[in-house]
């Protein structure tokens, strides 16, 4: 559901949750479904979307609309049923066989999946999304020679790389690791997921909360969240701070954000220029689930000891891997999806050293579960910048 079919559906009214104009026209209905959609209200949004189908259910995207919230809420099978109706209004609904194609590989029918992703292609030839999704499945059936040459037909589709085809293609051994996932990638996964963030089975932000608390139990310290998402830690933290800012790349993570009313700044930023912008300023950073998204940390950590002060805490959660010299894109093939690295805990010693920080604490967490709830290791790292360093 991206702008332009949002604009599209909506073309000439104003949509809102609360349902403007007639409330059984079904323009409307779906226009609200849409809205409440976006604003994370997914019960809302199939109730809505669904009745503007029961008044008018000719319209490919209302049945497409509504596959994208069934999937949202983990109804696969409704969502595929969803998707097929409107293939069956609209045969050269390219972007709905694409849709399909990533519900029916998740329902564990592979080739049905490709089936879905092939007929997409055909009707949008070249399109980053369906090359991307294609990628995917050949990867996870083993065959990574087609893998490749679909994330690299991808990435130049999509020069700026918003989907993370060139992590896939390091994470297949195929080109050297970034220092970091691509900017466009992250403001693509994060505008996405601060819907759903506050729901997701993870504990990075109690994990580094706890630290500080535990490594610094006295109040009033000037603290930076880093990557601050939807304000997690934020929330957790504000007991213990004089002062509360937060910076992150994400303007639908920020805005979320802001709705908890708990920080004094919030920032888009790059935060490693944000940190080298503000020199001596905080007593505490802290990074939950945030340079798991920084491969080479070398930048990263010399621009957090500018910005601390004498003994202040670098707090942060990584996912670690022994395997690797420093640093390599997660082993994980989720994790990889999502753009993450693992980090060698060596090179974070080395590195911290070398940045003038101490270790504190490094130890092996439980970062999060995965969407089969299985637990996902974490490193949970407390630095302390030395003094005079």
């Amino acid at each position: 559901m991206n702008r332009k079919q949002r604009r599209a559906s909506q073309k000439g009214r104003s949509p809102s949750p609360t349902l403007a104009g007639d409330a059984r026209d079904p323009i409307d209905l779906h226009a609200a479904g849409v809205e409440a959609f976006r604003a994370g209200d997914l019960e809302t949004a199939a109730d809505l979307i669904a009745r503007a189908i029961a008044a008018d259910g000719q319209k490919p995207t209302f049945h497409y609309n509504l596959a994208i919230v069934l999937k949202a809420r983990g109804q696969l099978r409704e969502a595929a049923a969803s998707y097929e109706r409107a293939i069956a209004l609209k045969p050269d609904y390219a972007d709905a066989h694409n849709n399909l194609g990533n519900v029916l590989k998740a329902l564990g029918h592979p080739d049905k999946a490709r089936a879905s992703f092939e007929r997409a292609l055909r009707l949008k030839p070249g399109n980053a999304d369906t090359l991307y999704s294609l990628g995917v499945l050949c990867s996870d059936a083993g065959d990574r020679d087609e893998a490749a040459s679909h994330f690299q037909d991808c990435l130049a589709q999509d020069l700026d790389d918003s989907r993370g085809a060139g992590m896939l293609l390091a994470h297949l051994g195929r080109r050297d690791a970034p220092e970091q996932t691509p900017q466009a990638q992250l403001q693509k996964i994060y505008d996405v997921r601060a819907q759903f963030w506050d729901r997701e089975r993870y504990f990075g932000h109690a994990l580094v909360a706890d630290a500080l608390k535990a490594h610094a139990p006295q109040a009033k310290l000037d603290i930076l969240d880093i990557g601050c998402g939807t304000g997690l830690v934020g929330a957790l933290v504000r007991p213990l701070a004089g002062r509360l800012d937060g910076v992150d790349l994400s303007p639908a993570m920020l805005e979320k954000a802001r709705d908890k009313r708990v920080y004094d700044g919030l920032y888009q930023a790059d935060i490693t220029s944000f940190l080298s912008e503000h020199k001596d300023s905080y007593d505490a950073i802290l990074g939950a689930a945030t340079l798991i998204h920084v491969g080479d940390l070398r930048a990263l950590f010399q621009a957090a000891a500018l910005s601390l002060r004498d003994k202040g805490l670098f707090i942060f959660t990584l996912f670690p891997d022994e395997t690797s010299s420093d640093f390599a894109v997660a082993r994980n093939d989720r994790l990889a999806q999502s753009g993450c690295f693992s980090h060698n805990p060596a090179y974070v010693e080395r590195l911290a050293s070398q940045s003038g920080f101490s270790v504190r604490a490094l130890e092996t967490v439980v970062h999060e579960y995965d969407q089969d709830n299985n637990p996902i290791p974490g490193l949970l790292v407390v630095l302390q910048r030395d003094h005079g360093a």
